[in-house]
């Protein structure tokens, strides 16, 4: 059977009255106490404790561990000043406005003095005075006593402003020691400042409305005053609860109002009374017999900032000193003639098992009256015939693993009848103990394996429940509705939760589901948790529906690729648009059928394993509650295949004015189309487009290097670079010999020839010298000859220039005459 496992739902923002101290792991005074304190103060608060699990069905165990963190074993000044063991604020029943309302709901009714009118009575048909204040007081958890007179001592003066819940008096009644003979009391602040009144003013008038400002003008006016122990809700940080009824007025400790009690039981009681019934719990009351779970959700209450830290805590503290010991399992089921089903088979395989034999029917006949009669008296009971909480506890036994007999059969029948698997035989098996053990989880108690007296009344105690039923299409946008059957004894607060598989849907929480596509490929289910105060909780788990049908995506396009298809190049693959969006997708390219490993994403660089296929890419598109779905592209054109050729070499100097040639070695194919592109450095030489190249003299100190391209039909163009060459050397110049024309006397002039220099253009440049000095300015082609140079020899050198090529000179000299 599967545990319930049920969503906290808590009211936003409210801590409500209790607990509402800062938590600290561990509490500030443990370590102080000592061991032998710890186990008298556990003692003293086991019967309060007990005794609030009877009355609400909150577990003792978890109470007392509460109280221990939050009192610090009773040490803490809340825990002493006020009695009050779990830090609970000072609570009300009723916020101001509440209480104005009920007070206004009075006017008109009579009054009749002496009128009694009971707390417990919500529409009392007549009041006098001050029994209309003390109704109006009880009805807000508030008390004050009766007579005017006693509810003025009772009360002190008001200093400060009114406040709703302030008592007006007035002395008219001379025969009282105070002369106080008429009573009402504020329940509104007006729009003009005044306040209104609500009193019981005689037979006259019955019960009406009046004013302060009213009652101030009367002679007899005797002052405004308040019950100090006066508390709504919504003011002075009081909240609204439930347990304010056992509250003893407010204590204030280190500046915060508490509520002071007047026993530890009331304390205990205040605290389970809220969990009872304040809203805020609603959540832990739905898991109240699920220990570990009401932990949980207490603590999200209770301490919502550090809700873990304080559910471990609490833990730790009902493992230590066992306090599950201290549970108690509420036990008023009464088994009567004419009542059927499992209990009554149970009880009777458990009279036949205390000797008392009757035929195990399930139906509580006549023969069972009497077995239980004959028990009865035996056991010195009251001998009614009636199988009541004394009769069935007398009646059970503890057992364990190894037993035999009509007690087993009793805990196998009570077991199968909550939807546990367990043996139909009368041995207590290992299968017998799991069930048990599954049992005692989902109740809530220590998971031993043996039924003990508890695990007992545990069984007896679970409600009648059937297995519920869900209606309605399982698809997409429908409504499912869980139909829970019926449940009891008597009324039965059930809880639903919706599962989609093993899994709890969030918030899934009523008797219909709308199926969303979360769903969408899972079964559903639904949980029904029946409540029912000192029942054990049940939980009964419909069949699951068919799985919902997954949806289809309304638009799933095919991808396209662009780029182009050769080797080293990018495909790109373009998804379009699917919806609904988002939708999740994913890419896998194919080399022809086969899927390329690694090559998942949107784009694709062809590599040389490529060569001779087409390429495709596949898109998957998936979303949640969909079907998924995956488009293939077209086909790319056929990857070319690769040329081989060898790395090509230069031969020849690399040398300004010289030719280099490329030599492309071997290519394949053979119809392979050879072309040629030579480069200075990284810079391609304009023209230089064929297997030789001259040296130009814009090239000299750069490497040269050549790269061959190979083409052909149906193949991917290779290109292969030679390495370069050395850096190029300039060129060598072709001089000729200068001639010298004129008469060699001073006074003529003398001209040279410097002949035509190669390769192509050279630029030559002249000086001329005196024996060998230059002669300054002397640098054309023609020199007058001086007096100087009379007997000297005279001579001229032609220097030929070119780029790219090394510089070279030429002289030729003659002697002139004296």
């Amino acid at each position: 059977m599967r545990s319930p496992s049920k969503l906290l739902s808590l009211t936003a923002g409210l801590a409500l009255a209790l607990s509402l101290a800062p938590f600290d792991v561990p509490g500030v005074n443990a370590a102080t106490v000592s061991a032998d304190a710890k186990q008298k103060f556990i003692a003293s608060v086991v019967s309060p404790a007990q005794k609030a699990q009877r009355t609400y069905g909150v577990p003792a165990s978890v109470s007392i561990a509460q109280a221990i963190v939050a009192s610090d074993w009773g040490t803490s000044s809340v825990a002493k000043k006020a009695t009050n063991y779990f830090d609970t604020r000072c609570s009300a029943s009723m916020t101001a406005k509440q209480f104005a309302a009920l007070a206004d709901a009075q006017v008109g009714k009579p009054y009749v003095l002496g009128a009694e009118a009971a707390i417990s009575n919500s529409d009392p048909s007549k009041f006098d005075c001050s029994e209309l204040v003390e109704w109006l007081y009880g009805r807000s958890g508030n008390r004050i006593t009766d007579l005017a007179a006693a509810q003025y001592n009772s009360t002190k003066k008001v200093t400060g402003s009114p406040k709703v819940g302030d008592l007006v008096f007035l002395r008219n009644n001379p025969a009282r020691s105070n002369g106080i003979g008429h009573v009402a009391v504020l329940t509104k602040k007006l729009s003009n400042g005044d306040w209104r009144i609500i009193e019981a003013r005689g037979r006259a008038y019955g019960v009406v409305r009046s004013t302060l400002s009213y009652w101030k003008k009367r002679s007899y006016y005797a002052g405004l005053r308040r019950q100090t122990k006066f508390v709504l809700a919504g003011s002075d940080g009081v909240s609204a609860s439930a347990a304010s009824s056992f509250q003893s007025g407010c204590v204030s400790v280190s500046g915060t109002t508490y509520s002071n009690y007047t026993s530890v039981t009331n304390s205990f009681a205040a605290h389970a009374v809220a969990v009872a019934k304040d809203s805020a719990y609603s959540a832990a009351r739905s898991v109240i017999n699920d220990i570990p779970a009401y932990v949980k959700a207490v603590a999200k209450v209770e301490q919502p900032k550090k809700a873990a830290d304080y559910a471990d805590e609490l833990t730790k503290l009902i493992d230590t000193y066992d306090l599950r010991d201290y549970d108690v399992v509420p036990f008023s089921l009464v088994l009567d003639s004419g009542d059927s089903g499992a209990n009554v088979t149970a009880t009777q395989y458990l009279l036949g098992a205390a000797g008392y034999t009757v035929a195990t029917t399930g139906k509580y006949d006549s023969a069972t009256v009497l077995a239980v009669k004959k028990f009865q008296k035996a056991k010195g009971l009251e001998s009614d015939g009636e199988a009541g909480p004394i009769t069935l506890t007398s009646l059970t036994t503890k057992i364990s693993a190894g037993a035999q007999g009509s007690s087993v059969s009793a805990l196998h029948t009570l077991l199968k009848a909550n939807g546990y698997v367990a043996a139909s035989s009368s041995s207590y098996t290992t299968d017998t103990a799991a069930a048990v053990k599954d049992f005692q989880a989902d109740a809530g108690r220590p998971v031993t394996g043996a039924a003990d007296d508890n695990t007992w009344a545990a069984l007896f105690m679970t409600l009648k429940a059937a297995t519920p039923k869900v209606s309605g299409k399982a698809v997409v946008g429908q409504t499912l509705t869980a139909s829970a059957g019926t449940w009891g004894p008597g009324s039965v607060s059930l809880s639903y939760q919706w599962y989609r598989g093993a899994k709890a849907v969030d918030g899934a929480t009523k008797a219909t589901y709308a199926l969303t596509v979360a769903d969408a490929g899972s079964t559903l289910s639904v949980e029904v948790t029946g409540i029912k105060r000192l029942y054990t909780t049940t939980v009964r788990t419909s069949a699951a529906t068919a799985a919902v049908p997954l949806l289809n995506l309304s638009t799933t396009p095919t991808p396209k690729l662009t780029g182009k298809a050769a080797v080293g190049q990018t495909l790109s693959a373009s998804a379009g648009t699917w919806a609904p969006a988002p939708v999740t997708l994913a890419y896998q390219w194919y080399r022809g059928a086969t899927k390329i490993d690694g090559a998942t994403k949107a784009t694709y660089t062809v590599t040389d394993d490529d060569a001779g296929f087409a390429l495709k890419v596949a898109v998957s598109g998936t979303k949640t509650g969909y079907n998924a779905v995956t488009r293939t592209s077209a086909a790319s054109s056929t990857v070319p295949k690769l040329l081989t050729g060898d790395t090509p070499t230069i031969t020849g100097t690399a040398k300004v004015g010289s030719t280099l040639t490329a030599k492309p070695g071997a290519w394949t194919p053979a119809s392979v189309t050879l072309s040629y592109q030579w480069y200075a450095g990284t810079k391609p030489i304009k023209g230089a487009t064929k297997a030789t190249t001259l040296v130009h003299a814009t090239e000299a100190g750069q490497t040269i290097t050549v790269r061959v391209t190979g083409r052909a039909s149906g193949y991917t163009t290779v290109t292969k670079a030679s390495a370069a060459t050395a850096a190029v050397a300039k060129g060598t110049l072709s001089p000729k010999t200068p001639k010298l024309k004129g008469t060699r006397k001073s006074g003529h002039t003398l001209t040279v020839d410097g002949g035509n220099w190669g390769p192509g253009a050279v630029k030559l440049s002249y000086q001329w010298y005196r024996g060998s000095s230059a002669i300054k300015g002397a640098t054309k082609t023609k020199y007058k000859l001086t007096s100087k140079d009379k007997g000297k020899s005279v001579s001229v050198r032609v220097t030929g220039r070119k780029t790219g090529y090394d510089s070279q000179s030429k002289t030729i000299a003659v002697t002139i005459a004296k």
